[in-house]
Formats: structure tokens, C-alpha cells, sequence
């Protein structure tokens, strides 16, 4: 059999392979491949390539508590808060500051309180990379965070939640961009949305208790949950800030 006769018979089997009907189960996989393929579908399994090791808080106490023993790395940290100026910058402001360290800017998506600089620049934060964002309206506020998580330029995102509750698509659109920019994102969100579910990786309730932040660890991915830790907060950013809505 010469080489043309050869390739013309291998032709002619991969064409009957193709119209032979699939093995039972089968029929299934192109479908489901396609819809795994869907980047506004979070997979658990997607992260299992990444490092576990998480990004130190600054907080051993809290870092002991914390799968990974830090913050979720590309994943999104909610902060559940009734009411801003407790001091609830204290508690990622180590991460802010070596982040800033090493280089990397850090968005602020619609703070409602003006950060107040000396006490960031005492804490190590570098102000040249600090970038603050006041988009209008929460469509604006929504599309400002996905592009800055998703667009690998920054090392940390910290948004605040508007009058409007997010739909439960928008927050897992968030929680793709972090992951695909390996982006580390805090939503400070209202204390009431601890009723509500939340693709975040980690929920953390804050609450002022005297000189401390008290924390309640109400949800994390592949952890326990339930635990509560109180943290020393910073003194100047306790109502120190000046409102801005």
C-alpha cells in the first residue's frame, strides 16, 4: 500500500470514528467542558495550582486562625462593619504597607472616609502607590473594581460598599477578576449582609470593643469558622478620618 492509498484509508476510518454514536456518559463531556471553560464560574478546583500559603496579616493571633495562615491569596475578604471609623483600616494596614514595600499599588474603590496619611505613612504604607478611586454610582463602582482586580497591576484592592447591595453575579464576577489577577480584594460590606450568602473566601465581622477590634470569623473556604480574636487597633484612624459622602 503506497502512502496516498494509506492516508486515504486512515481518512476514511477517523470519518467513522466521528459518526459512531458515544459511549453512554459521553454525550455529556463537550457540553461540560464548554461550561468550565465559562470565566464567570468560579472553581474551587481552579486554585488547587496556586499556593495554599496565604498572605501574613501582621496579626499572629489572627494568622493562626486563617487557612493558609493569612489572607486568601487572588480571592476576595469580606469585612462585615455596621459603621466606618472604628479603626478598621488597623486591620489590614500591615498588609497594605509590605505590599506597598514590594512595590505593588493598591486601589482604594470608594472609601467613605478621607485615609488619613500620617498614620498610613507611620504604619509603612507608601503613599506613591496608593491610588483612590471615586467612580459614581455603583454600576461605575462595580466595573472600576473588576478591571483594576482582573488587569494584574495591582497587588491589593480595597472596595467599599455602596447604598446598593450588590447582586450575587457581581460578587462572583469580583471574586473571578481577583483570581484571575491574583489580586488580593477586602469588601467592606454593612454588618446586615452576614445574613445573606457570599462567594467571598473569607468573612470576617468587625466590631468595636474599647481599645480593640473585635473580630467574629463567620465564613472561610476549607477552614473553621465561629472563632472570635479581639486585635489592637490604631488610635489615629479612630474617627480621625473625615467623611467624604
Amino acid at each position: 500500500m503506497n502512502s496516498a492509498e494509506n492516508f486515504l484509508q486512515n481518512k476514511q476510518l477517523a470519518e467513522q470514528a466521528n459518526n459512531e454514536p458515544l459511549p453512554p456518559g459521553q454525550e455529556q463531556a463537550q457540553p461540560l467542558q464548554q461550561l468550565l471553560t465559562r470565566p464567570d464560574i468560579w472553581q474551587l478546583a481552579s486554585g488547587q495550582g496556586r499556593s495554599r500559603t496565604g498572605i501574613s496579616t501582621g496579626y499572629h493571633g489572627l494568622d493562626a486562625l486563617l487557612t493558609g495562615h493569612g489572607w486568601p491569596r487572588a480571592a476576595s475578604t469580606e469585612l462585615l462593619i455596621d459603621k466606618a471609623g472604628i479603626g478598621e483600616m488597623s486591620l489590614i494596614l500591615p498588609t497594605l504597607a509590605e505590599l506597598t514595600r514590594q512595590g505593588q499599588m493598591v486601589i482604594l474603590v470608594n472609601p467613605p472616609l478621607i485615609p488619613y496619611a500620617p498614620a498610613l505613612v507611620q504604619a509603612g504604607v507608601q503613599l506613591e502607590k496608593l491610588l483612590v478611586l471615586h467612580p459614581r454610582g455603583q454600576r461605575d463602582q462595580l466595573w472600576a473594581a473588576e478591571q483594576s482586580l482582573q488587569s494584574g497591576a495591582c497587588g491589593a484592592l480595597i472596595q467599599w460598599q455602596g447604598k446598593e447591595n450588590p447582586a450575587d453575579k457581581d460578587l462572583r464576577r469580583l471574586q473571578v477578576a481577583a483570581r484571575d489577577g491574583d489580586c488580593l480584594h477586602f469588601h467592606f460590606r454593612p454588618g446586615s449582609c452576614v445574613k445573606t450568602p457570599s462567594p467571598a473566601a473569607l468573612r470576617l465581622q468587625l466590631k468595636s470593643d474599647g481599645e480593640q477590634l473585635a473580630l467574629h470569623l463567620f465564613k472561610q473556604l476549607s477552614g473553621k469558622s465561629g472563632q472570635r480574636v479581639h486585635l489592637a487597633r490604631n488610635p489615629d484612624l479612630v474617627r480621625r478620618d473625615q467623611p467624604l459622602h
